[in-house]
């Protein structure tokens, strides 16, 4: 990639020089990939496509680009008691809602207490579960009191779009949740809607009241693709000026240059999962097995080419990897007896499992093919099946599946995992579809979100690394790069790969073209 010498390439971000400010339309495929929540404009019920969903609405805090620490965005500070039982959050002075109405604490409780409500069955909901009063002290204050400990609560509200309660304050939440409101929203962020075309595309407008300034683009669109491989396409004959991107397109791009390309750990843990409620599954040697079976070096050598990172337990950040986890290196022999032991042929009955997933790329096919080959080795007989992300919710959910090859946000703050192997979150109430019930586990997690002290609370996350790496609730796989391209006129954009494609600050005010 040619950088200017004002160019900086920092941790997975991409800052690019400066340019005149123009009345320019920039045209993204904000949507297209694993982060994206394509033709779903309800922030209440997304667990991804936050990237896009920030350009018009905001948050009270967001992560750094590197995804290592917490701002504020309508916040401007938050402070906890000494005995963690309440947050303080003082709002940003001057924010207006896009028709021009002051933002206030209002607001914050409004949303805060909506995303809670049990008709809007919100997935945010559990991260949140710790509140047990809210209280507007000013139009700028407002305290979060708490049933317990919760230091985990700054990281959850990266996910919590705030909504204007002069104008859904008297809307039912049922009717938020499943109403069509979002045809017409209201936010706060850098940008305004301004239209919507099924199928088509999002066109959002400069706001020009924005509290860091008036962007520099006249217009932001999201376009929609029935594939990445068109976004690809259309990225290099210079029609959009961004798309994530595939391993396989990136090497497409080696050939003709016709775009740069960023690349960056994707913070999001790929493994293969169980339904925890199938007897199949319930013996760990099981799934211990499973795991010996697969040579997770070589699909990251020679699939990925590289662009991986292999994992040992449900965490991946150094700081929370205790030493001397089991490795589970490859063993054919070892992963036969532990299936024996397990009386695997009588469990199985020798009938092809299916292995459910929403990755469609080339890659992501290449490497099922390759696990279903070394499972076979060992006598576990597995058959993909490729859908859509909301089929795969929807069956996951539901509890219709038995295995699945999927990917875990595994941000900064490993919290987000309460809500993924906590018992007490089987959906509708959490995103637990492995349904994982683990009393250790449970414990670990609990005792995490409440520690306030960081050295504590970091050898707690420790143990829970420990714990899941020997009762393998789920069998940790890798941590892959992801890539994202920009058109070469593109200037001041700046961009990280994230789990659910967002919660963090990537400054569009500052993007521009040349």
């Amino acid at each position: 990639m040619k950088k200017s010498k004002k160019s900086v390439l920092a941790l997975a971000g991409l800052v690019v020089a400066m340019s005149s400010a123009t009345a320019q339309t920039f045209t993204g495929a904000f949507d297209v990939g694993p982060g994206g929540n394509p033709q779903k404009f309800n922030p209440l019920t997304a667990s991804a496509g936050f990237s896009f969903y920030n350009k018009y609405f905001s948050t009270l805090t967001l992560y750094d680009v590197g995804l290592q620490k917490i701002s504020g965005d309508l916040a401007e500070s938050w402070n906890y008691s000494t005995d963690a039982k309440s947050l303080a959050i003082k709002l940003r002075k001057g924010v207006k809602w896009h028709d021009g109405t002051p933002l206030t604490a209002r607001d914050v409780k409004f949303t805060l207490e909506l995303v809670r409500h049990p008709d809007m069955a919100s997935v945010f909901a559990a991260r949140l579960e710790a509140i047990s009063s809210i209280k507007v002290s000013d139009d700028q204050n407002l305290v979060l009191t708490l049933s317990s400990p919760d230091v985990s609560l700054p990281d959850a509200l990266t996910a919590v779009m705030i909504l204007p309660q002069h104008l859904l304050g008297q809307v039912a939440p049922k009717d938020l949740r499943n109403g069509d409101w979002w045809k017409s929203p209201v936010g706060s962020g850098p940008f305004k809607w301004v239209k919507y075309v099924p199928d088509q595309y999002v066109e959002l407008a400069a706001n020009p009241d924005f509290y860091r300034g008036k962007p520099k683009l006249a217009k932001l669109i999201n376009r929609y693709f029935k594939d990445g491989s068109s976004a690809a396409i259309a990225l290099q004959a210079g029609e959009i000026q961004h798309t994530p991107l595939t391993l396989d397109q990136v090497r497409e791009n080696e050939k003709t240059k016709a775009y740069n390309v960023v690349a960056g750990s994707s913070h999001v843990l790929n493994y293969i999962g169980f339904n925890n409620d199938d007897p199949r599954f319930k013996d760990v040697r099981v799934r211990q097995a499973i795991m010996l079976a697969l040579d997770r070096s070589a699909i990251v050598k020679n699939l990925y080419a590289g662009n991986a990172t292999l994992a040992s337990c449900a965490l991946t950040l150094p700081k929370f990897l205790p030493g001397q986890l089991e490795p589970y290196a490859t063993d054919l022999a070892r992963a036969r007896q532990l299936l024996s032991d397990a009386r695997w042929s009588s469990l199985s009955r020798g009938e092809p499992i299916e292995m459910l997933t929403y990755y469609g790329d080339q890659v992501s096919k290449d490497v099922l093919a390759a696990v279903q080959s070394m499972l076979a080795q060992v006598g576990v007989k597995i058959s993909p099946r490729f859908v859509d992300g909301a089929t795969y919710g929807q069956l996951t959910d539901s509890g219709k599946f038995a295995m699945v090859f999927a990917g875990q946000g595994n941000g900064p703050d490993p919290s987000v995992y309460n809500n993924v192997l906590g018992s007490a979150y089987v959906p509708p109430k959490g995103l637990n579809r492995m349904r994982i019930s683990n009393p250790e586990i449970d414990k670990l997690l609990e005792a995490g979100k409440a520690e306030i002290n960081e050295g504590k609370r970091t050898q707690i996350y420790q143990q829970l690394c420990r714990a899941t790496n020997e009762q393998l609730p789920l069998v940790p796989l890798w941590v892959a790069n992801r890539f994202g391209g920009f058109g070469k006129n593109v200037q001041d954009a700046l961009w990280t790969p994230a789990p659910g494609g967002g919660r963090y600050q990537d400054h569009p005010e500052n993007w521009s073209l040349r």
